[in-house]
């Protein structure tokens, strides 16, 4: 009866309405709404039947697609392979030079070694058949001087280089000497490269007047530094770097920007006379040794050292000073290092061979022979000596 409800419909509804629910008052008395109560029961269990049949029916093409997939990249790998091993069964010969030709292996050593080869007498021979002639450098240029004649290759001018091959073997089997890079300050400078930019640090006034006179494009010391640090002063319009002594501890932390360039004190660009550091990286020549990938033992530095134009004296000079630097590069006491020297002057093709040993002492080998053979000659003429005295006091002996 409504005057014994316990709750209020009101608050009945104002639940049902939260919850998302129907609200029905039933009285089984009274047959009000029992009927209608069940047909919205059994509506709503049917409606949500038939959502989970939808949501199943939709989930099954997914996982089809999946494993169609999954069956369609087996089939692929599994074609991929027969067509390789179709490609490989179909292969046609290919000669064993052709096969070097394409992993750009060279054919054969690249140093020379002449052996079993008679010395020529004559001065016309087939260089094949017979050792090779070391020439001096000022016939080597002379021949290349002909040959860039105005008559023949037109080029008067034209730059000389030398090619200096080495012997990388170190004293342990196996070992090889790194590759090294060098920079040199020739005697006789002659064109061939624009002049390198160098940033010098220094802290006083002295020593950046002394740097702005050797020819240094920036100078500065602790505030050059901090523009460095501010990104004031861009590092890549500048070759390489000098510091005074004095600025090593302020040039330190900028090691995470110059990186390899940072100046340091084994290759040089760290010392108290800048002008002499500011000309060496400014005009210095450039050159480095590269070492074979596959003849481990066999290097070659590449560099050239003059012009056809400048007189053989002063060429002659740049091409000892080079040799002696290459030749502190060794990296063990005994065996020879510079093993042959080319000398060539594009654009004619010709190339000669120098003889090195007016500028270069000779190996380690050569020198401690030499000093044995002069040992044992001092010894045999102290044994001759001693013989003659032994011999003196013995005939002095019988005449008493």
């Amino acid at each position: 009866m409504p005057d014994r409800k316990v709750v209020l419909t009101e608050d009945a509804q104002r639940f049902a309405g939260q919850m998302g629910i129907q609200l029905f008052e039933t009285s089984a008395k009274d047959n009000k709404n029992v009927e209608d109560m069940f047909n919205a029961i059994t509506q709503q269990v049917l409606l949500t039947k038939k959502e989970q049949k939808e949501q199943a029916v939709s989930r099954v093409p997914l996982i089809s697609q999946q494993r169609y997939a999954a069956r369609k990249g087996t089939r692929e790998r599994k074609g991929k392979k027969k067509v390789k091993q179709e490609i490989t069964k179909k292969e046609e010969f290919v000669p064993y030079k052709i096969k070097l030709a394409k992993l750009h292996v060279p054919e054969g050593p690249r140093r020379i070694v002449e052996k079993n080869k008679p010395e020529a007498i004559d001065d016309v021979f087939v260089t094949r058949h017979f050792m090779t002639r070391a020439l001096s450098l000022s016939d080597a240029m002379q021949f290349h001087r002909e040959t860039n004649h105005p008559s023949v290759y037109n080029s008067p001018d034209a730059l000389i280089t030398m090619k200096v091959e080495l012997n990388m073997q170190l004293e342990k089997k196996n070992r090889y000497l790194d590759n090294f890079s060098r920079i040199l300050l020739l005697p006789h400078s002659f064109e061939y490269q624009p002049i390198r930019k160098v940033m010098a640090f220094c802290k006083t006034q002295e020593t950046q007047e002394e740097a702005v006179q050797g020819g240094a494009d920036a100078v500065g010391g602790l505030d050059l530094v901090k523009r460095i640090q501010s990104g004031e002063v861009p590092l890549a319009d500048y070759d390489y770097f000098v510091a005074h002594t004095n600025m090593m501890s302020e040039v330190l932390p900028l090691r995470g920007l110059i990186k390899k360039k940072l100046p340091n004190i084994r290759n040089g660009s760290v010392g108290v006379d800048l002008a002499k550091m500011i000309q060496l990286y400014s005009r210095g020549i450039e050159f480095s040794s590269t070492r074979d990938a596959y003849e481990l033992d066999y290097g070659l530095v590449e560099v050239p050292f003059g012009r056809l134009t400048m007189p053989t004296e002063e060429l002659e000079a740049n091409f000892s000073v080079i040799l002696k630097d290459i030749e502190t590069c060794r990296g063990r006491t005994t065996g020879e290092f510079i093993t042959r020297t080319y000398v060539l002057s594009p654009p004619s093709p010709e190339y000669f061979v120098v003889d090195t040993e007016p500028y270069v002492k000779k190996k380690a080998t050569d020198d401690s022979s030499s000093s044995s053979s002069s040992d044992d000659e001092s010894d045999d003429e102290k044994e001759k000596e001693e013989e003659e005295e032994e011999g003196r006091s013995r005939g002095q002996v019988a005449k008493q």
